[in-house]
């Protein structure tokens, strides 16, 4: 019977570390959410691409982000377990040990249910305003920090970005840019705000975590690197959400890891501004000094970006982070004009393909002037600027 249903989803929810332990064994629990490689793709030399959602909104929500497929937790059991609807409810009524229970026991669990469902939700608010604010100090945090930030340690805290200053630290991450073929010097209305520098940045994926009597707790720390701190900002300017990346500390490239470029916060709906065009003001408060309409130009990467906001002195420039975040972007103000969307080519890339569509009619709704354009050159716009055959 299905009668049970809302019962079997709350507490499938409630033990969601014990479910996915069950289901994906070989993953692993990441700021919040259990990633593991797809347990019937064969993606295993590939970084794990399947993320079940723990805490924060929908619990047991889960996708795979190489194939597209999704679903809720009743659908991840049915999924993993190569089954249907029926199969999976039988399951997941097995697993939780509904099957033996009376009707008198089952309406006792309910009950407490929705008790907890209710401070599930007051806990996931607190828990959502909690990341926004560590997104926000992730960016800013100056001088030395004695506790980890969000998901990492920033020992030495972060520094602004100053193209006149003669500190290794900022000649470094300069020398970074210039290697890909996008001078800072060169960007008019560059928004030195948007970056702050640090000397030493964990790369939280590397960390080793244990749990202990149900604490999970940090047992050693990723490796460090240098970092370029860059602020994913609102349609009112707050951070929401710190984009990193991280660099190699002797070369001017990126660290030799995978990734080497991690978001923590809240992306959606937030942009990484690399320029204001020339007029000098951010364009969370363009409007309040009544500039005229200018064109945007946004891209999913910062380094395509910079190419653009080199190449286009007179246009606003952004970076989304990924296609969603480019979709999500607050285009909608009265400092846009029209929107040159530089995309990345994908070739060969179904779920990029599907995730463009999506970005793309999502930037259409907002009911300006759309133009796409794609580099004939390599993966995306940087490559072109650097030449790369």
């Amino acid at each position: 019977m299905t009668g049970d249903l809302d019962l079997i989803k709350g507490q499938l929810q409630e033990r969601i570390g014990e479910l996915c332990q069950r289901l994906l064994p070989h993953g692993k629990e990441e700021s919040g959410l259990w990633v593991s490689h797809n347990p019937l793709g064969d993606d295993a030399r590939k970084n794990p691409a399947f993320k079940v959602r723990m805490r924060g909104g929908v619990v047991g929500a889960w996708r795979d982000w190489r194939n597209g497929h999704k679903g809720d937790v009743l659908n991840l059991i049915a999924y993993c377990e190569r089954t249907d609807t029926k199969g999976g409810l039988t399951w997941a009524r097995d697993f939780l040990g509904l099957q033996a229970m009376s009707r008198a026991d089952r309406e006792a669990m309910r009950r407490v249910e929705r008790e907890k469902a209710e401070r599930r939700a007051v806990d996931d608010e607190k828990r959502r305003a909690n990341k926004l604010i560590a997104a926000d100090r992730l960016f800013s945090c100056r001088g030395p920090q004695s506790r980890d930030i969000g998901p990492c340690a920033v020992p030495e805290g972060t520094l602004s970005l100053d193209l006149a200053r003669p500190l290794s630290l900022d000649m470094h991450a300069m020398a970074y840019f210039a290697a890909r073929a996008v001078p800072l010097p060169d960007v008019v209305g560059l928004n030195a705000r948007t970056f702050r520098l640090s000397p030493a940045t964990e790369w939280w994926k590397g960390a080793t975590w244990e749990n202990d009597g149900g604490r999970r707790w940090k047992a050693q720390a990723g490796p460090f690197y240098p970092a370029i701190h860059s602020a994913m900002r609102n349609a009112m300017g707050i951070v929401t959400c710190c984009h990193i990346t991280f660099l190699d500390p002797a070369r001017p490239a990126k660290a030799p890891v995978t990734p080497a470029k991690l978001m923590f916060g809240e992306a959606l709906g937030a942009v990484i501004e690399i320029s204001t065009g020339p007029s000098l003001v951010p364009y969370w408060m363009a409007d309040r000094e009544g500039l005229a309409p200018a064109p945007l130009v946004i891209a999913e990467g910062i380094e395509t970006a910079l190419s653009f906001a080199v190449a286009i002195p007179e246009a606003r420039v952004w970076a989304g982070g990924s296609l969603a975040g480019v979709g999500a972007a607050p285009i909608g103000l009265d400092c846009v004009d029209w929107v040159l969307f530089a995309r990345d080519n994908n070739a060969g890339n179904a779920q990029a393909q599907k995730q463009f569509s999506a970005a793309l009619e999502k930037l259409e709704a907002s009911g300006k002037r759309i133009v796409v354009e794609a580099s004939h050159v390599g993966d995306d716009f940087n490559d072109l600027a650097q030449g790369d055959e």
